[in-house]
């Protein structure tokens, strides 16, 4: 496993750090955006109002949520590893080629074990980023993963 560091311009804060990461992902603020987890209607407002207009808190009581795949995943704010699967298994489906986006608090976790837990659910790690106390990693989800969700 090859995982790519980014180094984040000095002035930025951790917020802009994410936005960078979308950017970078090939995500543009057109794009559909699902936000699950702890933090998620916070992070999608933050979005929205940057301009990300298809960002979605989703609220898994809707019948509609989720029901397009998404072009992305956005966990804003897991604070144990081993709580991703869970969140991974409530998320809706994310397209063949979309990204899956996890923030984590300073301790974070390797990348190694990251990729481990997100690797049952098709996406393989392509990035790690430090920056002022937050970790945020970026996988893609691969080709042959359709919507597994892992007991």
């Amino acid at each position: 496993m090859t995982v790519h560091a980014l180094q984040p311009p000095s002035s930025t804060a951790a917020e802009n750090v994410l936005v960078q990461a979308l950017q970078q992902s090939g995500l543009s603020k057109h794009n559909l955006i699902h936000i699950a987890g702890p933090g998620a209607l916070a992070a999608m407002l933050w979005l929205c109002r940057r301009g990300y207009e298809r960002a979605q808190h989703l609220c898994l009581h809707s019948p509609n949520c989720g029901v397009e795949p998404a072009d992305a995943l956005l966990v804003p704010h897991l604070g144990l590893a081993g709580d991703l699967p869970a969140v991974l298994n409530t998320a809706p489906s994310v397209r063949e080629g979309g990204v899956l986006i996890v923030r984590m608090g300073a301790r974070g976790e390797s990348a190694e074990a990251i990729a481990a837990l997100a690797a049952p659910f098709g996406y393989a790690l392509e990035r790690h980023v430090m920056d002022k106390g937050h970790a945020l990693y970026i996988a893609r989800r691969g080709p042959r993963s359709v919507a597994l969700k892992v007991a």
